[in-house]
């Protein structure tokens, strides 16, 4: 006989009236959850939150051996696993109060109270996610930090906490930028990382995370030893994900972004050639109709053409205009990218037309520059490049096959970009 099965013979045993009702109620509800856990079946769920309603109805008050708190957690719970399994946002909305009646059931001192500070944060922050108050986020933030003040290093549930408290800090900087934040998910990255030795299952995402953040903090702060040890993560959590691993090409598009940037920084072609090799790799992992498809190959054109300019080697040019050329398809007219594919392509196709006037390029060059100008309007950030671009492809054009509108447009062009 499993568990559930006892405990539903104790209930029968345990009629209305019966002075163990309310425990017989709970302790098969309890059995229920536990065994949806496992299982995943909606019916045991919904069982569960049946039987913890009557439950509450039979502890109307909190008593000495916390039953009603208990209660109102585990009901709690409950529908917090019916959200998550089906996503009906009035169980969250009613887990967040009962959570709420809890915690002030178990105050300072209450051996339950850090579990209930838990609870209650990480159903804020699934609000949250699904409404975007920003208050919901605020109030998770403050009561994941008392529930870590209460599980200190070496407490059995101080990974689930941090891990929360990470994730409410991440979406806080993702939506308003504040570098104490990210200084923060550093820290408590680190202190995450240490909780999950080599071997861990959870041991290589710890690398993956700590290595972007240590690289979003590159780029508000400059500080290179940032991005040293972002590389040097990186590198580590890719030996851990070889081929064939599903997260592989996460870690290969991140280190490409690094390795770019490094070169930009300090200009050794060694890290532009692994930005190169490793971007390919990345590529060749991206099916076909996947989302980010246009922008890895907008990148790794980038590299390319960069390596180029470096180099001048003929073979990365014709890469780079090739991969634009299947990053435009993948960006149509409407997309918010098409603009910086547009520039690159442009660029591309003014050197080649420089270095080995081919045929066609400078044609094309004109006519996506004044695409570009168009999806540039005054203010925009990049106008002036573009604008300075074209002027230079009519001021080609003009060289080669002399007319004076050409002339005058890219006189006209110019003195704007300026």
């Amino acid at each position: 006989m499993d568990e559930v099965s006892r405990k539903r013979e104790r209930l029968e045993r345990c009629p209305p009236g019966h002075a163990g009702r309310d425990v017989a109620l709970y302790n098969l509800a309890l059995g229920l959850r536990r065994r949806f856990v496992k299982e995943h079946k909606i019916h045991d769920l919904n069982e569960a939150i049946t039987l913890n309603r009557d439950t509450l109805e039979l502890r109307p008050i909190e008593n000495e051996k916390g039953h009603r708190s208990k209660s109102l957690h585990e009901l709690a719970l409950c529908l917090c696993h019916r959200y998550c399994k089906l996503g009906t946002v009035d169980d969250l909305e009613e887990a967040i109060p009962m959570q709420r009646e809890a915690l002030a059931l178990c105050p300072s001192g209450h051996p339950g109270r850090d579990m209930c500070l838990h609870n209650l944060g990480y159903y804020l922050r699934m609000r949250f996610e699904k409404q975007a108050e920003t208050s919901d986020l605020e109030e998770a933030i403050q009561l994941l930090r008392a529930a870590l003040e209460l599980r200190p290093p070496g407490h059995q549930n101080r990974p689930s906490s941090l891990r929360q408290l990470i994730l409410c800090l991440s979406s806080r900087y993702k939506s308003q930028g504040e570098v104490n934040d990210l200084e923060e998910l550093v820290t408590f990255r680190r202190a995450e990382l240490e909780l999950y030795p080599r071997g861990h299952p959870d041991h290589v995402v710890s690398l993956h995370d700590l290595a972007c953040d240590l690289r979003r903090r590159f780029e508000k702060t400059a500080a290179i030893t940032d991005l040293q040890e972002s590389i040097e993560l990186h590198r580590a959590a890719l030996e851990l994900r070889p081929l064939g691993h599903r997260n592989r090409y996460s870690t290969l598009d991140e280190l490409t972004l690094c390795l770019s940037t490094r070169y930009d920084k300090l200009g050794m072609v060694a890290d532009l050639d692994e930005a190169i090799e490793f971007g390919r790799a990345a590529l060749k992992l991206l099916r076909q109709w996947h989302p980010s498809r246009g922008e890895h190959l907008h990148n790794l054109a980038c590299n390319l053409r960069k390596r180029f300019m470096k180099q001048a080697a003929t073979q990365d040019l014709k890469e780079a205009i090739e991969l634009l050329h299947a990053a435009l398809k993948l960006r149509p007219i409407g997309h918010p990218d098409r603009s910086s594919s547009l520039y690159e392509l442009v660029f591309c196709l003014s050197h080649r037309r420089d270095e080995y006037r081919v045929v066609g390029d400078l044609e094309e060059a004109v006519t996506l520059g004044r695409e570009a100008v168009k999806l540039c309007p005054p203010g925009h950030p990049n106008r002036a490049s573009f604008l300075h671009y074209l002027a230079q492809c009519l001021a080609d054009r003009f060289r080669q096959q002399p007319t004076a509108a050409d002339l005058d447009e890219a006189i006209v062009l110019e003195q704007e970009a300026l």
